[in-house]
């Protein structure tokens, strides 16, 4: 569950009447735009109706709604060319346009629409001059669905990146607000009466239906799900969480080269071995890392922001639901819809709170894989995204893997009980081919002849004994722990951690909550089998090859300063990855 900003945000209310949506969902849209738009008056096709203040980009309906994104009407090759728009986006460093609607759509309103591209502008214009085009559409007054939403929202977080965004519909308040409004939430992970409030705040009258409004809450609803890293295992009927279905949850959140970095290995392992072996080594956090830190700075800033603005605006206007019970769903705007009654609600809060997915059909693609976790392409040349890869140059895989394996293979329950009568046999081919995958790997066997710092030998002591922590290691790890599951920032608060001690509880702890270990008992029956192979891992899925490798990664890294250690680390880990204890 997201954390609120503020306390007791009423859950906002639709602009329009239930009998104005009726009717606007009866009319067709053509019919619609012709009878009540007004034609080449329409008000959101120039500047004549808005004062300047309300003109962000001038000739434009536009406001500021963060630092870096404006929600404005869509602009046309008439006003692109007689208020100079694309200098304007040059010199306010906006870097891309979104455009949310249908070629074809509003027709009747203002100029006649661009021949070519079906808007009342050519998006060339704006691509010729450096401006990326995205285009969304979603239907007026309408919703899209929550994977279409999840992508545009991912979209719009990897453009602000680049630079600020202009993100219009027709009139850039319905489709426009939900759009920024989820993102808000995507960001700073704050609820969705909050995200809904500060969007009207900023620009009045914006995401106006129902349907928008709900699409927010499923938005939140969906999005909280996903965000768990760290999994309160004394839930009794808590989602999986397993490897598998873990890197499905992170693809919907990832986006970009981080995606594409981290597709068979999960963020939050490949974060704590970078920082571990950082540390051992001495080394600077690298570029990837660093990121994180400079996005907690600007997502501090923006939260502070949204905070204050909602105070300010809360304590002038905002009725407050003073009758709410303390904790309610509608006390805190989080799970609650806008046109569900509070005892209807109350009912239905454990199973909100329990909720995994709320659209199965917008979930379908997710479902399968979690389904079907074998379904991964083929083997072949892959790219292995390891720790040195970070800190050195060099990206090149360390180990390939062939392409002769299939990793579809799976034993029956007799061969299942056959491995647990081998249990002794097992944890020895377990550790066999990870010790020996770990001595081919050429790493960092002390290329430089690096001394072992004091940082090292504490690096490499708490990742062979993580159990003798302290009480205040355990606390301070659990206060990690609850960051990363309610904020964006913790990533940023992880990778600054400096006490190896927390950054290896941090890691052994998330291995041992998967449901299952990395890996099973049919798992380690086929390296087993390929004990003797000079290249062991290949029998594994891609998830397990990459995960492993990673760790294996920073294991190398650890040991090659402190190789009296390696033994006990070795130990630690198949235990950890195998729930196996190496006696």
């Amino acid at each position: 569950m997201m954390p609120t900003l503020t306390p007791h945000i009423p859950v906002p209310q639709p602009s329009y009447s239930q009998a104005r949506e009726n009717l606007v969902k009866a009319i067709p849209p053509q019919l619609l735009c012709l009878l009540a738009c007004g034609g080449l008056d329409c008000r959101y096709e120039g500047p004549e109706c808005w004062k300047l203040n309300e003109q962000v980009i001038r000739g434009l309906f536009s406001s500021w709604v963060t630092d870096d994104i404006i929600a404005t009407t869509r602009p046309s090759n008439h006003l692109i060319k007689k208020y100079d728009i694309i200098e304007q986006f040059q010199r306010l460093n906006i870097r891309s346009i979104i455009n949310m609607q249908f070629p074809g759509e509003h027709a009747h309103c203002g100029p006649p629409l661009d021949p070519e591209s079906g808007f009342t502008y050519s998006p060339q214009i704006f691509m010729d001059n450096d401006i990326y085009f995205y285009n969304f559409a979603v239907p007026d007054f309408g919703v899209s669905s929550l994977m279409t939403i999840i992508g545009s929202v991912k979209v719009l977080a990897f453009a602000v990146r680049e630079g600020r965004v202009a993100v219009h519909c027709h009139a850039g308040l319905g489709r426009t607000g939900v759009l920024i409004a989820c993102y808000l939430i995507y960001t700073l992970r704050i609820s969705p009466s909050e995200a809904v409030h500060f969007v009207r705040t900023k620009r009045p009258r914006s995401i106006q239906t129902r349907a928008q409004i709900s699409q927010v809450f499923d938005f939140a609803r969906l999005l909280s799900t996903q965000l768990i890293q760290y999994p309160d295992m004394s839930l009794r009927h808590g989602a999986p969480f397993t490897l598998q279905h873990y890197l499905n949850r992170q693809a919907l959140l990832l986006h970009g080269q981080e995606a594409r970095n981290l597709r068979h290995t999960p963020k939050v392992v490949y974060l704590l071995c970078v920082r571990l072996s950082c540390l051992a080594l001495g080394l600077s956090a690298p570029p990837g890392v660093q990121a994180e830190v400079q996005k907690r700075t600007a997502l501090r800033s923006l939260g502070r922001t949204v905070r204050d603005t909602l105070l300010d605006n809360h304590k002038q206007s905002l009725p407050l639901l003073r009758d709410c019970p303390k904790g309610s769903l509608v006390g805190s705007g989080w799970l609650s819809s806008w046109d569900e009654p509070l005892g209807f609600l109350e009912r239905k809060r454990e199973v909100l709170l329990d909720k995994r997915s709320y659209s199965e059909s917008d979930l379908s693609k997710i479902t399968d894989l979690e389904l079907n976790p074998y379904c991964t392409p083929a083997l072949g040349n892959e790219r292995h995204w390891f720790v040195q890869g970070l800190i050195g140059p060099d990206l090149r895989p360390v180990c390939p893997i062939p392409a002769s394996v299939s990793p579809g293979h799976h034993n029956n329950k007799k061969e299942s009980h056959t491995v647990n009568k081998n249990c002794k046999k097992r944890k020895c081919t377990a550790k066999e081919a990870l010790t020996k995958y770990s001595s081919n790997t050429e790493l960092c066997r002390n290329p430089h002849n690096l001394v072992p710092t004091s940082v090292a030998w504490a690096v490499a002591k708490a990742m062979a004994d993580p159990d003798p922590l302290g009480e205040t290691i355990l606390q301070r790890s659990a206060l990690l722990q609850e960051e990363l599951n309610s904020s964006d920032c913790g990533w940023a608060l992880l990778v600054t951690q400096s006490d190896p001690r927390v950054l290896c509880c941090l890691l052994w702890t998330w291995l041992d909550k998967l449901r299952e270990p990395v890996l099973s008992a049919e798992d380690v029956d086929r390296l087993s089998c390929g004990a003797n192979n000079s290249m062991p891992l290949g029998a594994l899925r891609k998830p397990q090859r990459h995960t492993i490798c990673c760790l294996l990664s920073c294991v190398s890294t650890v040991t090659s300063l402190c190789p009296h250690r390696e033994e006990a680390v070795l130990q630690q880990l198949v235990r950890t990855l195998t729930r196996l204890y190496l006696g």
